[in-house]
């Protein structure tokens, strides 16, 4: 298998080299925390086809059931799968193909899966600590697991309806009288990447590893990329004993390389492959915005974004400019005290057009901070204003004019990124023929303080395009 590799100016950034377009944020403070998401996606098709294992070579792979992107198969590149217009994965940013071999009961019924929910983490597992990661490289491929696994392996779990995850063959499930047996497999990739290649050889060097039991990635492979937990969740009717539940093997060959005999293998060969097909922009964001913040996104990945142009707070009657300030105030006028209001300014994000019919594109301003006078939990607003201002020379005597109906916030003390939903401006903005949109924000309560991060400290001001169809899990 010819090895892929990344280019040297990538491999600059993943090292943190002088004139890298993207460095990784410190995370903030002096101890990084859970920074996590996930994903849910429903099982697409199956075929005997191993893009990673078998490239280019249809139809000799033990079956596999295939989620994500829907044009996953033995063809397929990183350019293919960036290409799709379709997904089963709930966020349209996500086009990866996700993989695992097929599964059969005791009595012959090959089970489709309902769906596998994969959690994206910033920990080095198997170790505890969080660790800051670089976004994935576009093409990569990874798998885990043993093809031809006999026992247990400490990166494959089992857990179905009554117990927990064990390494273990389950032989004491406890279906739901009405339901059955629910089964999930997990599968925990490796997070430590060697910054180059992009594909495992076969036969030959792997492109990943895992860390250490302290978290630390060997020498050869310095990267530290989000941690890939992968669950594949199954319906078995009511069986108990999981000891005869076998995965498809790779068939048998003939001379000429066509399939003689299927074959079928313990539980214990269970396997995951991952041939990563999140939009860049997207990647970018999970690991800027979500696991380098240790913040817990949930689902919420951009499919794309901007961090804002400009952004300036204005003081009601004051000619001073405090375009370079890097925090944002919002405070309503209070006896002497004039009113405080923040100027946003941000290109629009790209991609709304080209999203698959069924997802419904959602804008959203993302600022981190909170109220900074009291423990209250208040609705402040932003309000679509004129673009026809700058950062440098803004002031209380010559900013646009803030009023209208506006995009509510309902935020608390906590300091953390928290979204103004601006769909319907950025939509009217949009439809006007323009690729910028600028928004004012007012406080609430007369007096209280909002404070928020500005564009020139290490938590800015994003505007996101999001689409997601939440789907059962």
């Amino acid at each position: 298998m010819r090895q892929a590799s990344i280019g040297a100016a990538a491999l600059a950034c993943l090292a943190g080299l002088p004139g890298c377009a993207h460095t990784p944020p410190r995370p903030p403070g002096q101890t990084l925390t859970d920074g996590s998401t996930n994903v849910v996606c429903n099982f697409s098709h199956r075929l005997p086809d191993d893009p990673i294992v078998y490239p280019g070579r249809p139809g000799i792979s033990m079956q596999h059931d295939f989620f994500g992107n829907t044009t996953a198969n033995a063809y397929s590149t990183a350019e293919s799968l960036r290409k799709v217009s379709g997904t089963t994965c709930e966020n349209a940013a996500d086009a990866t193909a996700y993989w695992a071999p097929a599964l059969r009961l005791p009595d012959g019924t090959v089970v489709a899966p309902m769906y596998q929910k994969t959690y994206y983490s910033n920990l080095a597992v198997p170790a505890s600590r969080h660790v800051v990661v670089q976004p994935f490289p576009p093409g990569l491929r990874m798998m885990v697991g043993d093809h031809a696994g006999t026992g247990p392996n400490p990166r494959i779990s089992f857990l179905c309806t009554g117990m927990g995850y064990t390494n273990k063959i389950p032989t004491q499930c406890k279906p739901d009288p009405g339901t059955g047996t629910q089964f999930n497999i997990g599968m925990n990739f490796p997070t430590c990447w060697d910054g180059r290649t992009l594909a495992p050889v076969m036969g030959g060097r792997d492109n990943m590893a895992y860390p250490d039991s302290d978290g630390n990635c060997p020498a050869d492979y310095p990267v530290h990329l989000p941690e890939v937990n992968m669950n594949v969740a199954y319906k078995l009717g009511q069986i108990t004993d999981l000891t005869g539940v076998q995965l498809s093997a790779d068939p048998v060959l003939d001379a000429q390389g066509k399939v003689v005999r299927q074959q079928w293998s313990s539980l214990y060969t269970a396997h995951g492959d991952f041939f990563m097909g999140w939009s860049e922009q997207a990647a970018r964001f999970m690991a800027d915005y979500c696991l380098n913040k240790g913040r817990v996104c949930n689902r919420e990945v951009a499919y794309a974004y901007f961090e804002v142009a400009e952004d300036a707070t204005v003081r009601s009657g004051d000619a001073a400019n405090h375009g370079a300030d890097t925090s944002l105030d919002a405070q309503l006028a209070s006896g002497s005290t004039p009113e405080s209001m923040i100027y946003v300014k941000a290109r629009i994000p790209k991609g709304a057009a080209t999203l698959p019919p069924d997802f419904v594109p959602r804008y959203t301003l993302m600022l981190a901070g909170g109220n900074a006078t009291d423990t209250a939990a208040v609705n402040i607003h932003a309000y679509s204003v004129s673009t026809d201002w700058s950062e440098g020379t803004i002031s209380g005597t010559n900013a646009p004019a803030c009023s209208g109906t506006g995009a509510a916030l309902y935020l608390d003390a906590t300091m953390q990124y928290r979204g103004f939903t601006v769909t319907q401006a950025v939509n009217e903005a949009l439809a006007a023929g323009r690729d910028t949109v600028a928004f004012c924000i007012r406080g609430a309560g007369a007096g209280r303080l909002f404070q928020f991060g500005s564009r020139e400290s290490g938590n800015k001001p994003v505007l996101y395009l999001i689409a997601v169809n939440p789907l059962p899990s």
